[in-house]
Order: structure tokens, then C-alpha cells, then sequence
């Protein structure tokens, strides 16, 4: 568990005892956004009261300023859809009633503190564990491909559901989110299904508005110095130069490189999460989401519109097309296949086929 997950954790279990100073406590993690919003008011300050201002040429200061500005207004945009898009969390028809989950628990091994030690099962426990977890998902019409080490569905104990493929436990937010990537402190928000293109979205807009801001602060630093004595106009001068030097430094480290990242992420169909842990798939073990780049990009960025912060997912969380590696082996005895969205929109129903 991540520092931030200990705090995060700690304030849900203050809230459950003192509702009033708890909703405080939580509206209190937003103080990053907070910052993060003064210092684009500074340095708007900055770009639209020297920047500009230095720039001799009245109609090219008038146009960095319509390019600032829509810069500013899409990653404005695809920010408030990352902090505002609501959690798109594990549905009901996954969710285990009271008697079924007592039943699994029974058969499950805990530690002190109350957390399921499933690598402890005994063989006959893990046989228990696995039939009630097809059973209900046998019941409920749910199918599901990724599956632990013993062949078990992955069953969360803490929001006592079977969570669907992708899925995964905030223990930041304190639910189980759908194609969940990671948790970001500086957005105080959990980025998973619901809201990823606008991440994405959100980092290309800011690396964007950052390299805006560098080329022109570079143009007016070399129209003061040609215009004023190097100790002339200091007010100006000097917030400008260390801005511009914070903003080339971010836009490299760590913005450039999180870009980078997360476009390698989508290019290839996988998650944060994912690369640290890497998915156990139903008859391949080395079973993959990845369908090919312009596919996987599609599945995050919808089939248009991929420069608006607006919902053109193709995905709906929950069912993921899979790139089967390994052949067919005789040990195998059920291969899940989930068909990707067709053009029109529809989506086939998942369906088991057994092999030879």
C-alpha cells in the first residue's frame, strides 16, 4: 500500500466515526489541485503580462494569445473531466450477496488484521473457494478470463465482489474500479475506465501548453534584451526567466516522461496496474490484450472526436478482446473469448468454448 493509500484509508475510517471533520479531512486532498490551479493563474499572469508584452508585434502578440488561450481552455477542459467523471465502479450483477460471501470466508484463511491470505489455502479450500466463485458467476451470466495462480476468479473481500477482467481495488478510493490504471494524488481522483482518455488527454494538453509557453517566453527574453539594459526592468525579466526554466525542466521530467508512458500503455492495451502485475488469462498464460496498435488506441479513444475530452470510448470496461499467444494445449480445457465491438456499435455476448 502506497503513502498516500495509508492516508487515504485512514480518512474514510475517520469519516465513518466523525462524519462532519471526516468530509473536511477528504475535501482537505484537494489542496493539490488547488495549488496546481494557482500556479496556472500565475502563469497566465505571467504569459499575458510580460510575455506578450515584450513581443513587439501587436498582431503576433494577439495570436499567441488566442493559441494560449485554447491551449489553456481544452487542458482546463479534459482537467475538470478527470477530477468530475464519477467512478465507474464494479456493477451489481458481480456483487456477492451476505450468505454466499460468509460461505466463502469460511473456506478463506485470514491474517490479524483481517486480510485473506489466499497463497495459505489448502487444496480443499481452494477447491471450495473455486466452485462457489464459478457457480455464482455460472448464476449470475457473468464470464470473466483472468483468474489467480490456482485458477480462482478474483474475488475482492473488501467490496465483496468478483472482479470483472481489468478490474482492480483502489484501496485510495476504497472500491474496485473497472480497467483501473492507478490512483493520482494530484488529481485526487482514481484514473480507471471512466475517465483514462481524459487523462491521456489532459497530459498532452499540459505538455502542449508548456512547450507554447517556453517558445514564447524564449522570443520575449530576446526582445527585452534588445529592447532594455539587462538590469532595466527586473520585475519583468526575472519571473519570466524562472518561469520558464520550471516549465522546460517539467515539461521534460516528469510530464514528458509520463506522456511517453502512457502512450506506450495505450498503444500496447495495458494498464499501470498491469505492468506491475501482469494478467493471468483462462487457457493462455501468455494470453494478452494487445490486438494491435490503432485498435488499442481506438478502444480508449473511441472512433472520433480523439482530440475532445468528450465519453467516444469503445469500450464499456468490462469486456476486453484478447490476443491468444500460446497453442492450444491438450491440458487446457476452456478458452473464454470476448468479441470486440463491431463498427456499428453492437457487442457480441461472451461466450466459452471448449477445446479439443
Amino acid at each position: 500500500m502506497s503513502w498516500y493509500s495509508v492516508i487515504y484509508t485512514r480518512a474514510r475510517h475517520f469519516k465513518a466515526q466523525n462524519y462532519v471533520l471526516g468530509t473536511l479531512v477528504q475535501a482537505s486532498f484537494y489542496v493539490c489541485v488547488l495549488i496546481e490551479l494557482l500556479i496556472l493563474a500565475f502563469s497566465s499572469f505571467v504569459y499575458y503580462g510580460i510575455t506578450c508584452q515584450l513581443i513587439e508585434n501587436d498582431i503576433q502578440a494577439s495570436l499567441y494569445m488566442v493559441v494560449y488561450g485554447l491551449l489553456t481552455f481544452m487542458m482546463l477542459w479534459s482537467y475538470a473531466r478527470v477530477i468530475f467523471s464519477s467512478p465507474m465502479r464494479v456493477p451489481k450483477e458481480y456483487e456477492m450477496d451476505e450468505i454466499l460471501d460468509a460461505k466463502l470466508r469460511a473456506v478463506t484463511p485470514f491474517n490479524e488484521q483481517g486480510r485473506p491470505m489466499l497463497d495459505s489455502s489448502t487444496e480443499e479450500q481452494i477447491t471450495t473457494q473455486r466452485r462457489i466463485m464459478d457457480d455464482f458467476a455460472a448464476a449470475r451470466g457473468v464470464v470473466m478470463v483472468e483468474v489467480d495462480q490456482q485458477g480462482r476468479l478474483r474475488y475482492c473481500y473488501e467490496c465483496r465482489v468478483l472482479k470483472p477482467d481489468r478490474a482492480h481495488h483502489c484501496s485510495s478510493c476504497g472500491h474496485c474500479a473497472v480497467r483501473f490504471d492507478h490512483h493520482c494524488p494530484y488529481l485526487n481522483s482514481c484514473v480507471a475506465a471512466h475517465n483514462y482518455k481524459f487523462f491521456v488527454l489532459f497530459l498532452l494538453y499540459l505538455e502542449t501548453w508548456l512547450i507554447w509557453n517556453i517558445i514564447s517566453a524564449l522570443q520575449a527574453i530576446v526582445h527585452y534584451f534588445i529592447s532594455y539594459g539587462a538590469n532595466d526592468r527586473l520585475d519583468m525579466i526575472l519571473p519570466l526567466c524562472c518561469l520558464t526554466v520550471l516549465q522546460f525542466t517539467s515539461s521534460i521530467w516528469p510530464l514528458g516522461e509520463l506522456l511517453r508512458y502512457h502512450w506506450l500503455l495505450m498503444s500496447l492495451n495495458e494498464t499501470t496496474c498491469e505492468q506491475a502485475k501482469i494478467p493471468n488469462i483462462r487457457g493462455d498464460p501468455k494470453a494478452n490484450y494487445d490486438i494491435g496498435r490503432w485498435k488499442n488506441i481506438e478502444i480508449v479513444m473511441g472512433w472520433g472526436l480523439w482530440l475532445f475530452p468528450v465519453r467516444t470510448s469503445a469500450s464499456d470496461g468490462l469486456h476486453h478482446p484478447i490476443n491468444y499467444v500460446s497453442p492450444v494445449g491438450s491440458d487446457t480445457t476452456v478458452r473464454v473469448t470476448v468479441a470486440t465491438a463491431e463498427s456499428d456499435g453492437t457487442r457480441t455476448s461472451p461466450t466459452t468454448t471448449p477445446l479439443p
